[in-house]
């Protein structure tokens, strides 16, 4: 475990190499009489407020983190005991434990690497203006089909869902699946684009967990995985930059060199606008720098 007080994150565990999930759909019951009641009055609000609302989500009541493998066990909670709770960081019991997902997303431009992050915008509840990584969000155990599917969703939603990724998919489509480029699919390709994010499985090389962290602040844990595009940093922008600004989650997105000095140097300039997620990934990929280059330029172009 790697603690960090300064930055309000602990890493309980990464370079994941094996995953095992144990899920209890049944809601957690330990919730203290005064939660309960802060969340009946969120519900009672919310059929008035559209601003709010509530989700499934998922609880961590434990883990364990040996030999690479991390074992996790979640229970099924929802987002307004999250909001009731969070705050309860010294109070097990009473308290959501959020569970989310988030992506350490790299692109490549010739021989050089880049990591992904973006400056949230007001959309979000906590955090606006903050920096934090692409993606990042909650899992939903009722819909999602595995922690790499609430990954991808998220990518989707906050950046790639827009048509400047038509020529890749296009491209990609006609020559693995047609062996050509003579036939015009484009009405196909594009309505394929559009009907699901899992259509762009063909420029997400790696999608896979790689480290586990505890939000220290908002008792809040996450596992973050290691994503790798094969897209240009152009194409990601472009299709973020076509999302109306009133449904953006973030204000910008920025690729930032996969460089141990570059990324030393913006860990100490940009600190007090990181969310403790960057924070984490950050530290955590200059102290396995050699092992993280090594991986993406080797099974990112498989």
């Amino acid at each position: 475990m790697i603690t960090s007080k300064q930055g309000n994150y602990r890493i309980l565990a990464e370079k994941i190499k094996k995953l095992d999930i144990s899920y209890n759909p049944n809601p957690y019951n330990g919730y203290s009489e005064d939660t309960n009641k802060k969340v009946n009055e969120m519900r009672i609000r919310a059929k008035d407020d559209a601003t709010l609302f509530d989700g499934p989500g998922g609880r961590l009541s434990s883990y364990s983190f040996n030999n690479e493998k991390l074992d996790l066990n979640l229970d099924y909670t929802t987002y307004f005991y999250h909001v009731a709770t969070r705050g309860n960081i010294n109070n097990k019991k009473d308290c959501a434990r959020w569970f989310g997902c988030s992506g350490i997303t790299f692109s490549k431009e010739g021989n050089n690497l880049f990591m992904w992050v973006g400056e949230k915008s007001n959309l979000n509840e906590i955090g606006s203006g903050e920096i934090q990584l692409l993606p990042a969000g909650g899992i939903n155990p009722i819909n999602d089909f595995g922690f790499d599917y609430s990954v991808k969703r998220e990518l989707y939603e906050e950046a790639l869902k827009k048509r400047p990724l038509y020529d890749s998919v296009k491209n990609n489509f006609e020559v693995e699946l047609l062996g050509s480029r003579k036939r015009n699919i484009k009405k196909e390709v594009i309505k394929g684009v559009e009907r699901h994010f899992l259509d762009l499985n063909c420029r997400i090389k790696i999608c896979e967990p790689y480290m586990l962290t505890d939000m220290r602040d908002i008792s809040s844990f996450n596992l973050a995985h290691i994503v790798f595009l094969d897209l240009k940093n152009k194409e990601i922008k472009d299709s973020f930059n076509l999302i109306p600004e009133n449904e953006r989650e973030f204000n910008n997105l920025n690729p930032l060199e996969f460089r141990k000095n570059y990324l030393e140097d913006y860990l100490k300039s940009e600190f007090n606008k990181l969310r403790p997620l960057v924070r984490a990934a950050i530290d955590s990929s200059l102290r396995n720098y050699d092992y993280l280059h090594e991986k993406l330029n080797r099974e990112g172009w498989k």
